[in-house]
């Protein structure tokens, strides 16, 4: 993958006083580790990815450039869940057999994956708790050495990977009535995974999963108090964090407690809560994991890929290059058109050689912005997230903390602090929307020039890119031009579409993109239309695991059934959407729908 990780990997590890062993040990040789670290050796996606969740953090905020092949090896363990959501063994065990295409087998890492999915190809067949535990112990030994509860006592790294494979065997100790000291293992693996996985999006993935199993063991036990304390602190990660599993079993599990404890008004609130989240996955045509074994073995992750074979063609064409002319002094013709058509895994100095020539110089890697500091990345998704929740204070103070941290020189630095300073001074009434707009153009096209291609966007934009247009079209809106605003969304769409990469993997963009792509068409009338892309927003925070925007998407389409006269369904959509809303704490919203829901219905939404 991308060599600067590696150079960020070694910082924050010599930051948080860890050594190369503590974080290589099973995974990768140290003489390997040291190499990565300078910025020497490439290493495999999922081999990264768990060096850097032994150190507790995740590499998902970081917008990654990967080649086609890195992108088929990452989406077809996507096609692997898929596979045990279904419970369909036999594909399961097809694809497990193909996974030598996409992956090396040799990396500790990918052994251990393709033993542990075995374990489950085993649970699914014969739903042998006591086998599958035997194959998930052999699994958890091709990367831990020695007893997991020794790295959890010492806070040594545990990868997310080995976790929900201790979480999958300790599921299956309970099941066979192994429950002896299990209790107090589970609540020093929680605690291991809230002190140590002090990134929130690494631990949501993991952490949930652990209170619900906990809690589960309380209860047996009619520990009731404790296991509805367990389910609480599972709950509040998956609000704090917008993530929609294991929101369900977790919601079933306090619904036990509450019942237990008769606390009637909180059991009332906990089942409208499980019948909203009840309806967004059947609205769908789904529902929630069949098991825990399922969820336990669901991935989470949220992060953006852009393949570089389809940046360098989308380029090239756009800025009218021949592919004799780009190719000059880089490489071949063919080994050119070879590498736009995916049919060849590019030289990464030879990519980065073509991009510059072509006035890229993002090289390294992608997100909002570019740093050295992983603490920055974990700061402007903090700000993201305070304000949607209305925490307007708090994400004032973290732009000027990001913006003080910052390499002001480099461009895409200047366009993250640019664009959000203009939205500043637009809520502040210090800019019109047209001059914002204007402002927000000129940002735009540092990165993103314009080309005489009778269309808006001729490739996928990165991050800060899409921020920006989505600004520009919601100040379209509110300046009553919205077939202007409309046509900035249809354009995104098609470019995301254009592209072999899947919508889930620009889960970010995507809520935001659905959200107000199907309410702006609602308010054009267009609204056979607003209810598909309605639809597909509702789809799209499943597939990415995100239940905290999906409010959102059902209170738009409650206005699209207003106009189509369906006063029935237009209630249930609002009322669910009301409790997603409410459930993850925005209470600036749920006033707002609460007023809406009283003036429509005559009611309190209750």
């Amino acid at each position: 993958m991308i060599q600067q990780l590696g150079v960020m990997l070694c910082e924050e590890r010599e930051k948080m006083g860890e050594t190369q062993k503590s974080i290589a040990e099973g995974l990768i040789s140290i003489s390997e580790l040291c190499r990565v670290e300078r910025g020497e050796q490439e290493i495999d996606y999922f081999t990264l990815q768990a060096l850097f969740e032994r150190l507790g953090k995740s590499i998902d905020k970081l917008e990654l450039a990967v080649s086609g092949s890195e992108y088929d090896s990452i989406s077809y363990r996507i096609e692997i869940e898929r596979s045990i959501e279904n419970r369909d063994y036999e594909m399961l065990e097809k694809r497990i057999s193909q996974y030598y295409k996409y992956n090396d087998e040799k990396r500790p890492i990918h052994q251990q994956y393709i033993a542990a999915m075995k374990a489950m190809v085993c649970y699914m067949k014969n739903q042998d708790y006591a086998d599958c535990l035997h194959l998930m112990e052999q699994a958890l030994a091709c990367t831990l050495y020695n007893d997991w509860m020794q790295k959890v006592r010492h806070g040594q790294g545990l990868c997310n990977q080995e976790i929900r494979i201790i979480l999958v065997m300790a599921y299956c100790r309970w099941k066979l009535g192994f429950t002896a000291g299990l209790a107090e293992k589970l609540e020093q693996l929680g605690t291991y995974i809230r002190y140590h996985y002090t990134d929130m999006e690494e631990q949501v993935k993991v952490y949930p999963h652990c209170a619900w199993l906990l809690g589960q063991l309380y209860l047996e036990q009619n520990k009731v108090e404790e296991a509805y304390a367990a389910c609480r602190k599972g709950r509040e990660s998956l609000i704090e964090n917008g993530s929609l599993s294991p929101l369900w079993e977790i919601l079933e599990l306090e619904e036990a407690c509450l019942e237990k404890m008769g606390k009637q008004t909180d059991l009332v609130r906990c089942r409208k809560y499980q019948e909203a989240v009840l309806f967004l996955y059947e609205a769908v045509g789904t529902r929630p994991e069949s098991s825990m074994m399922t969820a336990f073995m669901k991935s989470s992750f949220q992060g953006e890929f852009v393949i570089t074979n389809e940046l360098i063609k989308d380029i090239r064409e756009a800025k009218g290059l021949s592919q004799e002319h780009l190719c000059e002094s880089v490489c071949s013709q063919e080994t050119l058109s070879r590498l736009e058509n995916g049919k060849r895994s590019p030289n990464k100095k030879k990519i980065y050689q073509l991009l510059k020539k072509m006035g890229m110089e993002r090289e390294n890697y992608y997100g909002f912005i570019e740093a050295d500091d992983y603490e920055l990345y974990e700061k402007v998704r903090q700000y993201n997230r305070n304000i949607p929740k209305g925490r307007c204070d708090e994400a004032m103070k973290l732009l000027d903390e990001i913006e003080n941290g910052l390499d002001m020189t480099k461009t895409v630095n200047k366009q993250f602090i640019g664009m959000e300073r203009i939205y500043e001074r637009l809520t502040k009434g210090e800019l019109s929307l047209e001059q914002a707009n204007g402002q927000l153009w000129e940002l735009l096209c540092l990165t993103m020039p314009p080309a005489d291609l009778g269309r808006l966007f001729y490739r996928v934009p990165f991050r800060t890119e899409y921020m920006i247009c989505n600004k520009i079209a919601v100040n379209l809106r509110d300046d009553g031009k919205v077939e202007e605003a409309l046509r900035i969304y249809e354009e995104l769409m098609q470019c995301y579409k254009r592209s072999r990469v899947s919508m889930r993997y620009h889960a970010v963009p995507g809520l935001t993109l659905y959200i107000n792509y199907a309410g702006f068409l609602e308010v054009n009338n267009d609204l056979e239309k607003a209810e598909m892309i309605g639809k597909e927003g509702m789809l799209h925070c499943v597939e990415c695991c995100r239940g905290d925007m999906a409010g959102d998407i059902l209170a738009n389409l409650s206005l699209v059934y207003e106009k189509q006269g369906l006063p029935d369904i237009e209630e249930k959509y609002l009322r669910y959407g009301y409790y997603l809303i409410s459930l993850y704490g925005r209470e600036n919203m749920t006033d707002i729908l609460q007023s809406a829901y009283q003036d429509k219905f005559h009611k309190e939404i209750g």
